[in-house]
């Protein structure tokens, strides 16, 4: 089983958090549950099937296409039991829901089986699917639009800004260096950071979102922009990794708390 866990580190922060911070925040339902159980079955799901594509290494496939064929049957089978009993479970007012991390995750799906994975646009789908679950779970356990709606937009502003800083740092030592890439890269980062921090804002003077979407946004926002304003060297990627997996933990905690709190929880 080992040898069939995915090896993109950093995506296990991006399934993780968002679970746990709206199960903690919204509860634990059997539709909830259920839904979680099919984000992660997606997730340990991915692995076999780029072994059995070859993605891996042929010397990979062979050597494992056996295990690779049981785990993604397993996994497929448990998607597809979780999703269908959740979606089921669901009050119908709220099915629409899971259409929120279904749309990113065709294109995420697509580019995986293509082998385009590595790509800026199928890294951001694979951003907001993941973060997107958070939305029909957090209404699967009874939590109000607004909750939902802040738990998965902040993920994601966190999820795809740091993203694209972190593409931008690559762009800027790959082959050489690509100037112009890095140079829109930061423009990018640049626009969609003061876009959020706009929309957001308004957002909490007009009351439709709590306060806490743009705090919880804000640890996110400042790494992202400190990664393209002062880039650091290559040696210090692994660094840039773990800032953002503890980002991604101050995020959970100020949602927690603020949410919590709003809620009246």
């Amino acid at each position: 089983m080992v040898g069939m866990l995915p090896k993109e580190h950093g995506a296990y922060g991006q399934v993780a958090f968002p679970l746990l911070t709206t199960m903690v925040v919204a509860g634990v339902t059997v539709p909830a549950s259920l839904l979680a159980m099919a984000v992660v079955a997606v997730f340990l799901a991915h692995e076999p099937l780029v072994v059995l594509l070859g993605f891996r290494g042929q010397r990979a496939r062979r050597e494992q296409a056996g295990a690779a064929r049981v785990w993604l049957g397993v996994l497929g089978g448990a998607f597809v039991g979780a999703a269908a009993n959740a979606f089921v479970s669901l009050p119908g007012a709220q099915q629409w829901a899971v259409l929120v991390p279904l749309v990113p995750a065709i294109p995420a799906a697509w580019a995986v089986v293509a082998g385009r994975e590595k790509t800026s646009l199928a890294e951001v789908a694979v951003s907001l699917a993941f973060s997107g679950a958070a939305f029909p779970l957090a209404l699967a356990a009874g939590a109000t639009t607004a909750t939902a709606a802040t738990v998965t937009l902040v993920y994601a502003a966190n999820f795809v800004l740091a993203t694209l800083a972190v593409r931008g740092l690559i762009l800027k030592v790959r082959a050489g260096g690509n100037p112009a890439a890095v140079n829109s890269m930061r423009r990018l980062v640049f626009f969609m950071a003061s876009v959020l921090l706009i929309a957001v804002f308004w957002a909490g003077v007009e009351q439709t979102l709590p306060w806490t979407a743009l705090a919880g946004m804000a640890p996110a926002i400042a790494v992202s922009l400190y990664l393209v304003i002062v880039p650091p060297p290559p040696s210090k990627l692994r660094v840039v990794g773990w800032t953002l997996v503890a980002t991604s933990a101050v995020t959970a905690a100020v949602l927690i708390g603020g949410l919590r709190a709003f809620t009246g929880a």
